[in-house]
């Protein structure tokens, strides 16, 4: 695959931001299936490529593998900081989609995470049904709000979600988003949420409760207990494109 490395400048954050694009090569044929994938805490745009073989699993999978950074705002619009999801649902997708010869259909968009960027994938589909027909999180850190007792190194919660009183109240917490959502007469759009969680996974039983809250919505969601290759589960959701 090519490569394309960019420092692009985000007018949703003002700030630039770092950006790694996987291409088929030379880019001969379109429009492509657009993957998006998250970064963990204390990761960047380099992490899916320095820490796994996505490149070769979906080498010939006709998709173009875009890799933001987006420092460890959780990719929500921070209560002190950036505006972090509306650069993922909005500018990220629709500057691409202006670069690369992407499908622009929203069931050609498929959005991905590990960890913090399992949390990210699920909250932006959630926000933005009608732009991603997908959302994969791989042992994802599903609740945030743990945070607030459990405190993270270099990452303050109350910055990043505001108090937790507020947190609890807002689509920021999945399982209000995904009631929000289930409820709203005027978005017909649902994602298709996966949920995969390895037998290391410290966070199995925040996805659990995501699936019953989402089956008993009657949202589509599938949940993947203790798999053994959750890459492999993602690179066959991508081919099923």
């Amino acid at each position: 695959m090519d490569w394309m490395h960019i420092q692009m400048q985000a007018e949703s954050v003002k700030t630039p931001l770092p950006l790694d694009i996987l291409a088929p090569d030379r880019l001969q044929k379109g429009p492509y299936k657009a993957v998006y994938l998250l970064h963990d805490i204390a990761g960047n745009n380099t992490s899916w490529m320095r820490h796994t073989d996505i490149e070769n699993r979906l080498a010939d999978a006709g998709a173009v593998l875009i890799m933001p950074s987006c420092l460890n705002s959780f990719y929500v619009n921070m209560y002190y900081g950036y505006d972090m999801l509306d650069f993922i649902t909005q500018e990220l997708v629709s500057v691409c989609e202006g670069w690369l010869s992407l499908d622009a259909r929203r069931e050609a968009r498929l959005i991905a995470g590990i960890g913090m960027g399992g949390y990210g994938a699920v909250r932006a589909a959630l926000a933005a049904p009608q732009v991603f027909g997908t959302a994969v999180s791989l042992d994802g850190l599903l609740d945030p709000g743990r945070f607030y007792q459990e405190k993270l190194p270099a990452v303050s919660m109350e910055d990043v979600l505001g108090p937790e009183g507020f947190y609890r109240r807002s689509p920021n917490d999945l399982l209000f988003a995904a009631r929000g959502l289930a409820h709203d007469p005027q978005t017909k759009a649902r994602p298709e949420i996966v949920l995969i969680s390895s037998p290391q996974d410290a966070f199995a039983a925040e996805a659990a409760e995501l699936e019953t809250v989402l089956t008993e919505l009657g949202m589509p969601v599938c949940l993947y207990r203790d798999a053994e290759d959750g890459l492999d589960i993602l690179t066959e959701k991508v081919r099923a494109m």
